[in-house]
């Protein structure tokens, strides 16, 4: 099978670099635009030989990809292909399609929203769509949501942040997933109960759980608050505990989610709202929370049961390693293409 793949240039994408992955873990020929996101350089052609090698490939995956200070894919070769019908657009995008929140700082200080907290930068200024969305999810979809000049190009659009009434648009659901670098493969004595570690804590209930936390820590238990610590360090305090907090972060996806589970760790995570194939059971695959209080119960339940913490960690990690690394996620897209998204597992 041969996939032409038109990539983003200069930029990393998490959902492009584990499709691209996927694509060389079943031995799939790509044809790439650009190089980066785990595109090998010697894949990397030029337009003549993007165009020469459309004329027969298989499928078109147009990756959606953020330009800011890089030029944007080149999709305009899709007009000179004009293959629509073994087309494929792969829209990673967040909070709106071109991935920048509806509604950022205004430029006077006095009317910036900030967060202030123990974890943030006194008066840290943050995007006003993502104070919005922690009062009301329904503001995580802002304008403009699809991209229609995409739409309009290909047959198929996959969507990172798919929600259900996007199903009739005819937008396909394709969540982030696992890098093959988050199995670790580590086999850490557990002893840390509970890891929280965020980048930044003004999306989802990345605050309010953080702060449960710090109260878990007075209380006694073994509790690490992390930040700017090195992969490798992260991967392995990950590792060693019994559960890692993950809450939402551009829109409702997470990666942290994804890596806590290939590590054989607990996962509670927040309910999220978008859809994606083959959803983790709650209680058997990961933990879900949608309220703070929810958290709060939950977490100090499983802390009184952390053989059932490992448990759930071992399940997670197999469920994970089966259904939701880049090869998965090609193998689910192949087959939406190929039979119907009526005809794949999408719970």
């Amino acid at each position: 099978m041969k996939i032409i793949t038109i990539t983003p240039h200069g930029k990393y994408d998490c959902v492009t670099a584990m499709i691209i992955e996927g694509l060389y873990d079943l031995d799939i020929k790509i044809i790439a635009s650009d190089g980066g996101n785990n595109v090998r350089n010697q894949d990397v052609h030029s337009d003549e030989g993007v165009l020469r090698h459309a004329a027969d490939a298989d499928y078109i995956f147009a990756f959606f990809g953020k330009v800011s200070g890089n030029r944007p894919p080149k999709h305009y070769l899709l007009d000179k292909i004009n293959r629509p019908e073994i087309t494929a657009y792969v829209d990673g995008s967040e909070w709106t399609s071109t991935s920048h929140p509806e509604n950022w700082i205004p430029s006077r200080p006095e009317t910036q929203i900030r967060v202030d907290s123990p974890y943030d930068p006194p008066g840290k200024t943050i995007p006003v769509q993502a104070l919005e969305a922690k009062k009301d999810p329904r503001k995580c979809k802002g304008q403009p949501w699809l991209n229609h000049e995409m739409k309009s190009r290909c047959r198929w659009y996959f969507k990172r942040e798919c929600y259900p009434e996007d199903l009739s648009e005819g937008i396909i659901p394709l969540n982030v997933g696992c890098a093959n670098k988050f199995f670790a493969n580590r086999s850490e004595e557990k002893i840390i109960d509970v890891l929280c570690s965020f980048g930044h804590f003004y999306t989802g209930l990345r605050y309010e759980v953080s702060q449960a936390c710090l109260d878990l820590k007075k209380e006694g238990y073994n509790v690490e608050i992390v930040k700017g610590i090195s992969y490798d360090e992260y991967i392995k305090k990950m590792s060693q505990s019994y559960i890692s907090v993950s809450a939402w972060g551009a829109g409702n996806s997470c990666m942290r989610m994804w890596e806590t589970m290939a590590n054989k760790t607990c996962c509670f995570a927040q309910r999220t709202e978008i859809l994606f194939p083959n959803k983790p059971l709650d209680g058997y695959h990961y933990v879900e929370y949608s309220t703070y209080k929810e958290f709060c119960d939950k977490i100090r339940l499983y802390l009184q049961h952390k053989q059932l913490c490992v448990e759930i960690g071992k399940r997670g990690h197999q469920f994970t390693l089966n259904n939701h690394t880049g090869k998965a996620r090609v193998q689910y897209m192949l087959n939406v293409m190929k039979s119907g998204l009526e005809k794949t597992l999408l719970k």
